[in-house]
């Protein structure tokens, strides 16, 4: 199936006027100057970000209002987006919800002990948050997050069955909730030696693997040859196996994953989206939960006290430091952090820009829909476990080489990204926290705050509180990284709580 953007009217457009149009439409009842100004804007590509700063001021205001508009942009986004035969990936994920038999389910059971949940570490998980909470690396509630991890040492994934999209993807945490002897549904597309690879470490676990096999493909070859089911061109299939697993299952952990590059990265995630609408619409609120792999380079509304972090940061540079800052921003770059305080219906919060553009307009749109799914959903009465990531030391990150001379000189203003491993594990313990903790910023108890929802248990990698503007220290790094005479990545490890070269 080929899928495309369609506007209201169901003609085919570009994912440019796609997104405009989705979002003006979202915001015309609650800020019809700002719906103009989206529609009107000639240069979107360069321009986008400004607008996306405006649409937050509305998220985090008035909350019927904010609800409107986000169930909106994201109702458009599953309806308009459309394949040959003009069904909308809505329409398909909820029939695929409502038919059966669609899928064969082969489970893989490994019989090994519980894996240490910090691999390689001699300190406990309380000793390795204080690290990244003091260095400005994460949030206050991390360390929050792991005491409770630290209190309670027989927490396990129990009957939560982890339902991974993309779940063979590298920052994935399908690997981690099986170490952690969880039982993981994983959707992931045909590949015979990535799912081989999974199932021997499904083998090698404390957890279960389910892996789905479409009973229309050949019954020939290995599991690991008949595995796979691809998120867009299978939305029907996942949807209906879905539905079948969540029978045995006492709660479904929906897990996010997806990333692909350009204008698919809109496609993936609608897809997403409408697999998690289908779920939320036909089981109830207590058999379902939500997560996602979100990104620290968004939108961000935050807690007050990080502008003031911001601030201090910035007078306390050294004379050295603020001499190579005059210099870098006759380049426009190293520019001081722009966050401006924001009060929101959760209280006083700050509001600032950490987008990248060089990631792009569809970027920003998939990733910032996962935060109206999940502050829709938890107004909806669903656990939402919204884990933030820092920047990942990924193999497709350091197989580029400008990337990995920008990763090599970022530490100089303060961020510190996170091996591959150590990002998913990290997020996969906070998810365990999460839908164990009564007093986690998850429960649903606690689902009035949604500044803390969608920020509080962030691990940045120090994105949001330095001093600078996020988008303005990636030219500088990756120029700084070229002449630098270190010649190794400083990168979080799973066997250190602090930076450690690496290749």
């Amino acid at each position: 199936m080929k899928f495309s953007f369609r506007d209201p009217q169901g003609n085919q457009v570009g994912s440019t006027d796609f997104a405009k149009q989705v979002l003006a439409a979202s915001v015309q009842g609650a800020d019809p100057v700002l719906a103009r100004d989206i529609l009107a804007e000639s240069n979107w590509r360069k321009n986008y970000q400004v607008y996306f700063m405006r649409l937050s001021k509305i998220e985090f205001g008035d909350r019927a209002i904010a609800l409107e508009v986000m169930q909106s942009a994201l109702a458009a986004m599953t309806a308009q987006i459309r394949n040959e035969d003009n069904n909308s990936i809505a329409e398909l994920a909820l029939n695929g919800f409502a038919t059966a038999n669609l899928v064969d389910t082969v489970e893989i059971t490994g019989t090994a002990q519980t894996l240490k949940r910090w691999p390689g570490a001699n300190q406990n998980l309380s000793q390795l948050a204080a690290d990244w909470v003091a260095r400005d690396l994460a949030e206050p509630d991390v360390l929050e997050a792991f005491k409770f991890l630290d209190a309670n040492p027989n927490v396990r994934p129990a009957g939560d069955l982890l339902f991974a999209l993309a779940g063979n993807a590298e920052l994935s945490g399908a690997k981690d909730w099986l170490s952690l002897g969880g039982r993981v549904a994983v959707v992931a597309r045909p590949n015979p030696a990535a799912w081989q690879s999974l199932i021997e470490h499904a083998e090698r676990s404390a957890g279960t693997l389910l892996v789905p096999v479409l009973r229309s493909r050949s019954s020939e070859g290995s599991i690991a040859e008949r595995a796979g089911l691809d998120l867009v061109q299978d939305v029907v299939a996942i949807a209906s196996w879905l539905h079948q697993v969540s029978r045995s299952a006492s709660r479904v952990v929906i897990a996010s994953y997806a990333y692909i590059g350009g204008s698919n990265q809109i496609i993936s995630q609608a897809a997403q989206d409408a697999l998690i609408a289908s779920a939320s619409t036909n089981l109830a609120k207590s058999k379902l939960a939500l997560t996602w792999l979100a990104t620290p380079l968004d939108v961000i509304v935050v807690g007050a006290e990080v502008l003031a972090r911001q601030n201090s940061k910035l007078s306390e540079r050294s004379v050295a430091v603020r001499m190579r800052d005059v210099f870098w921003r006759m380049f426009g770059q190293l520019q001081p952090a722009q966050t401006v305080p924001l009060e929101t219906t959760s209280g006083a919060a700050c509001l600032f820009d950490a987008s990248s553009v060089m990631q792009g307009s569809s970027y920003l749109l998939a990733k910032h829909s996962e935060k109206w799914r999940a502050m829709v959903a938890a107004r909806q009465g669903n656990l939402v476990s919204y884990t933030v990531a820092p920047p990942a030391a990924t193999r497709s990150v350091l197989s580029v080489r400008v990337l990995n001379y920008t990763y090599r000189a970022l530490d100089r203003f303060g961020v510190h990204p996170f091996s591959a491993q150590a990002t998913s594990r990290a997020l996969a313990l906070l998810l365990l926290r999460n839908l164990n903790d009564p007093a986690s910023p998850a429960a649903t108890s606690n689902s009035g705050n949604q500044v803390a929802l969608v920020s509080a248990t962030a691990i940045h990698g120090g994105t949001w509180r330095m001093a600078y503007r996020p988008d303005s220290i990636w030219v500088a790094a990756t120029v700084l990284g070229v002449f630098s005479r270190q010649k190794k990545n400083a990168i979080v490890e799973v066997d250190s709580a602090s930076s450690k070269a690496s290749d």
